[in-house]
């Protein structure tokens, strides 16, 4: 079987993008990102929570629009930020600038970036970096390393002001350590 997404980009660069970002509080629905592919993003852009994505190209890849004033998220979380990229001479067309962040511990990791790619193919783009992200998260909480903000009685991260501090590299994680029926 194969999708076919169609997006007409408008080519007035102030017109309104497809893009529902809410004022106050998380989006209520999940929003399939493939639909978002040939949309303009937003002039200040979005932060999206993914909550979905497999593997395989073409496959479910959904999240939810974190909102437009103080968007937060929760050790755990694979976010993706998507604003308007620098269009070089060699596209034929306008860009997005996209950035994959995890929240862990109370941090905002970068984990990739990419500064111009096209409106149609982004979502594809960084879909394994987010499948790495959202398996690694997993695999590090299977082990026992607590990624979540339960050490950091504030709660969640303020996703915008802890991203311009974004740090390289996972911070130390707590273990939780289980003992066996041996001792």
């Amino acid at each position: 079987m194969r999708r076919l997404i169609m997006a007409a980009t408008p080519a007035d660069p102030g017109a309104a993008p497809g893009y529902a970002i809410p004022d106050d509080d998380a989006a209520d629905e999940d929003v399939d990102v493939l639909y978002l592919a040939g949309e303009r993003p937003t002039a200040e852009g979005a932060w999206l929570w993914v909550t979905t994505a497999e593997a395989r190209r073409g496959g479910e890849f959904t999240a939810l629009f974190l909102p437009r004033t103080r968007p937060s998220a929760n050790g755990g979380d694979v976010l993706l930020h998507i604003a308007p990229g620098a269009t070089p001479d060699t596209e034929p067309g306008p860009t997005a600038r996209v950035r994959v962040a995890a929240v862990v511990a109370g941090s905002v990791i970068h984990v990739a970036g990419w500064d111009h790619l096209s409106l149609e193919e982004w979502p594809e783009t960084a879909r394994p970096t987010v499948t790495f992200a959202m398996g690694a998260l997993k695999e590090l909480q299977e082990h026992g390393a607590d990624v979540g903000a339960h050490r950091h009685p504030s709660g969640p991260v303020e996703v915008e002001s802890a991203a311009e501090a974004a740090v390289t590299g996972f911070p130390a994680l707590p273990t939780s350590v289980r003992p066996t029926a041996d001792g």
